[in-house]
């Protein structure tokens, strides 16, 4: 595990109790691993099952803690100590598919791909896993602040 979920608050600018990330898996310069457990007091989780919205954040966070980390390693190598995650801002989402809601106690994985990027603004295919099947996908534009 690159980053724990005691660390990920100094990544990402979301704050308790938005925090969908728990923990980072993988990463490279194209693609991440998040992983979040379903704890039953998620804001997103009603009747026992994490909700859409939480598997959109989700998404989203996971580029958000991977910007967050390319952010210090870029400052760590520069010298720097204080990191101050980016802002970031879901733009759109698009061919979003649920194939099902993982319930409490399940623990998530969510891969993002990076499909292009132009300014500030990305474009990620992002692939929630539970389980090794796939519960949802979408491809989504996230506008990060430099």
């Amino acid at each position: 595990m690159l980053i724990t979920r005691e660390n990920v608050i100094q990544l990402i600018p979301q704050r308790p109790p938005i925090i969908m990330v728990h923990g980072l898996k993988g990463h490279t310069a194209e693609s991440s691993v998040s992983v979040l457990s379903i704890d039953a007091d998620n804001i997103f989780v009603s009747e026992g099952y994490f909700q859409m919205p939480g598997l959109v954040e989700n998404i989203a966070q996971t580029v958000a803690l991977s910007a967050g980390y390319d952010h210090m390693l870029r400052i760590q190598s520069e010298g720097g100590a204080a990191i101050k995650p980016p802002v970031g801002f879901i733009g759109e989402v698009k061919n979003l598919i649920i194939n099902f809601l993982p319930p409490v106690g399940a623990q998530i994985e969510t891969h993002v791909e990076l499909l292009h990027t132009i300014f500030t603004a990305s474009v990620v295919r992002g692939t929630v896993f539970c389980d090794g099947r796939t519960a949802a996908e979408c491809e989504m534009k996230v506008f990060v602040q430099p």
